[in-house]
C-alpha cells in the first residue's frame, strides 16, 4: 500500500504496537493553576501525606517486629497464671494442714499431763515417804489455766517431807508446791507424819522434751527387757 505525506516537512509518526502509557505533565498542570492559595493547599496536603507515610512505615515495621514478642508474652501469661493458681491452692492446703497439726499438738500437750505428773512425783519421792492420794483439785486453775493438784501422803521422817517438796519444785512439770497441813498419826503402831500438799502442773519448755515415734519407744522397751509400753 502506498502512503503519501500531504504535509511538507512533517514527519509521519508510526504508532507502535499496543497502547502507550500516558504520563501527565505535572509542570503543565501546575502552570495552569493561577491561584497561589490553592497551590499552597496542595503543597500542604502533599507534605502531610508524605509525613504520614514517613511515620506509618517505621511504625508498621516496629509493630510487625513486636508481634512474636506479644505472642510469647501471651503464652507466658497463661503459663504463669496457672502456676499462680496452683501456688494459691497449695498455700490454702498448707494453711489447712498447719491448723490440723496445731490441733493435734494441743491434744498431745493435754494428753500427757498426768503421765508427766506421776513420773515427776515418783522421781521426787525420798526414802521413808509414801503417797496415799494424788488428785486434781477443781480441774484447772482459772487464773493460770494449769492443773491444780492435791497430794496426800505420810512419812516416817519429817525431813523427808522437806526433801520431797524441794524435789517437786525442781521438776520441770510441777510448780507452786505448798504444804496445807501436817499432823502426827499412828500407822501400824508407829507415829508417822501425815501431810497434805498442793501444787500446779506447768507445761515444760520444749527444749526439755525429747520426742520419738511410738514404734521406736516400743522397740526400745522390748530390747531393754522392760516389755512393751502402753
Amino acid at each position: 500500500m502506498i502512503e503519501i505525506n500531504l504535509l511538507p516537512g512533517g514527519r509521519h509518526k508510526r504508532s507502535g504496537k499496543g497502547a502507550g502509557l500516558a504520563i501527565p505533565d505535572i509542570g503543565a498542570l501546575v502552570s495552569q493553576i493561577k491561584d497561589p492559595w490553592l497551590v499552597a493547599a496542595i503543597a500542604a496536603w502533599v507534605l502531610v501525606i508524605a509525613g504520614a507515610v514517613g511515620l506509618y512505615v517505621p511504625r508498621a515495621r516496629q509493630t510487625q517486629a513486636l508481634e512474636p514478642k506479644l505472642e510469647a508474652a501471651k503464652r507466658d501469661s497463661v503459663r504463669y497464671s496457672s502456676i499462680l493458681t496452683r501456688k494459691a491452692q497449695l498455700k490454702r492446703r498448707e494453711d489447712s494442714l498447719l491448723a490440723e497439726i496445731e490441733v493435734i499438738r494441743d491434744i498431745d500437750r493435754d494428753r500427757y499431763v498426768w503421765p508427766h505428773i506421776l513420773d515427776a512425783m515418783s522421781k521426787a519421792l525420798p526414802p521413808f515417804l509414801w503417797l496415799d492420794d494424788v488428785a486434781s483439785r477443781g480441774g484447772e486453775d482459772s487464773d493460770s489455766g494449769s492443773t491444780t493438784l492435791t497430794i496426800l501422803g505420810k512419812t516416817a521422817d519429817p525431813q523427808a517431807l522437806t526433801r520431797f517438796m524441794r524435789n517437786l519444785e525442781e521438776s520441770p512439770f510441777i510448780e507452786g508446791v505448798q504444804i496445807v497441813s501436817s499432823a502426827l498419826v499412828a500407822e501400824q503402831g508407829h507415829d508417822v507424819t501425815s501431810f497434805s500438799l498442793t501444787a500446779r502442773y506447768q507445761p515444760p519448755a520444749l527444749s526439755l522434751l525429747t520426742m520419738e515415734p511410738l514404734e521406736a519407744s516400743v522397740v526400745q522397751g522390748v530390747r531393754s527387757g522392760g516389755g512393751a509400753r502402753r
